[in-house]
């Protein structure tokens, strides 16, 4: 059975996007679905003063609150997604889940281009195509416009 490791280092709409693909690529291929939720080993607790941390501590509640209702509801259709939650640096730890669990898929969250956040991205799908012998499949942001 291969496996499919969806590596979720941010909670974000484009992040709940690769884990709905994931499910729905398991569902048509028999492959299982791995979620390793990764943070950074480095990140710091975050300042609750400042609007804009705690804006993005409530969108990573409601992301992870979608992301487990996602995991329990593919239980009932008997789909079964590994989770693991670990913390270290993004391509560090791929790697090593990608050998430890013979991983032979990645599923990556690519944001729009304009997003600050997208040349790190596209750095880290290039490093993994280098460093493991994976298919690495991207997922795309949604039209805006829908």
């Amino acid at each position: 059975m291969n496996k499919i490791l969806v590596p979720l280092d941010n909670f974000s709409e484009i992040s709940l996007n690769a884990a709905r693909y994931a499910v729905e690529f398991a569902k048509r291929s028999g492959s299982k679905p791995i979620f390793l939720f990764l943070y950074r080993k480095d990140s710091a607790k975050p300042d609750y003063f400042k609007t804009d941390v705690s804006q993005a501590v409530e969108r990573e509640k409601r992301i992870r609150g979608k992301i487990e209702l996602l995991i329990d509801r593919s239980a009932m259709e008997g789909i079964n997604i590994e989770q693991y939650e670990c913390r270290g640096e993004y391509i560090e730890k791929v790697c090593e889940f990608v050998r430890n669990l013979s991983i032979a898929e990645i599923v990556i969250a690519v944001p729009d281009k304009k997003d600050e956040h997208y040349n790190k991205i596209n750095k880290n799908i290039s490093l993994l195509v280098q460093m493991t012998s994976c298919r690495i499949l991207t997922v795309k942001e949604k039209d805006k416009e829908n």
